[in-house]
């Protein structure tokens, strides 16, 4: 019984430590990913010929994001217990619709939760295995939506063991079939205040035979400093 209950401890404690460092993993994901401190970016949602501009702004503990030129904007409220969208509406912030959360911005392949990444907010990440992409060793991270909005039920996450930045992500459709939906993947990186951030991002979109029915890119000038 006591040999039972020490194995059941260790088994335990195994469980909890690759939690817990796939959590770490995903943080410093979201840290390579998104701004650091206060300061602004800006951008284009380019799909062929098409330019949307696109502006970011991180302020305190929420990232704002600003679309053709302040047209639209929402932001991503992010604490410790919730991650939540919210659109500006007449400057007062309003509870993001849910069935938008997955519509596509200005005809492109890049719907509202893919601008704000806030897959990699969900909770419970787990270590799926190991691949290398480019070159580069990576772990690949498994995590299920918790919620009901979006297109997204899951998603797999490549992160580069190296820089433990972001190399690929894949978001899937709800099972049985689990079909690929999109992809992401990060095809140039800039160094800003000592820290890499995304330069370009490229959103593949797939059909249900899993072909690419369309490609968008994010691109990023690199960020200026906030004005006092």
């Amino acid at each position: 019984m006591k040999i039972l209950l020490l194995s059941f401890i260790s088994l335990s404690l195994v469980s909890l430590a690759k939690a817990q460092d796939a959590e770490q993993i995903m943080q410093s994901v979201r840290q390579v990913t998104a701004l650091q401190k206060e300061q602004d970016l800006h951008g284009f949602i380019r799909k062929g010929r098409a330019r949307t501009p696109l502006s970011l702004f991180l302020r305190g503990e929420n990232i704002q994001f600003a679309i053709d030129g302040g047209k639209e904007r929402f932001h991503l409220r992010l604490n410790p217990q919730v991650q939540e969208l919210r659109e500006l509406i007449g400057g007062k912030a309003k509870k993001f619709p849910a069935a938008k959360i997955g519509q596509a911005i200005a005809k492109s392949d890049v719907s509202y939760e893919d601008l704000a990444l806030k897959f990699l907010y969900w909770k419970n990440p787990r270590i799926a295995g190991e691949d290398t992409i480019k070159g580069q060793k990576c772990w690949r991270l498994h995590v299920a939506n918790p919620e009901k909005s979006g297109n997204y039920r899951e998603i797999s996450v490549w992160v580069s063991k190296s820089q433990r930045a972001l190399m690929r992500v894949i978001g899937y459709g709800p099972q049985p079939e689990r079909l690929a939906l999109k992809q992401f993947e990060i095809t140039d990186i800039m160094k800003v205040n000592d820290v890499f951030t995304v330069k370009t991002m490229k959103v593949s979109a797939f059909d249900i035979k899993g072909k690419t029915s369309g490609i968008t890119y994010l691109e990023f000038a690199k960020p200026k400093r906030v004005g006092r």
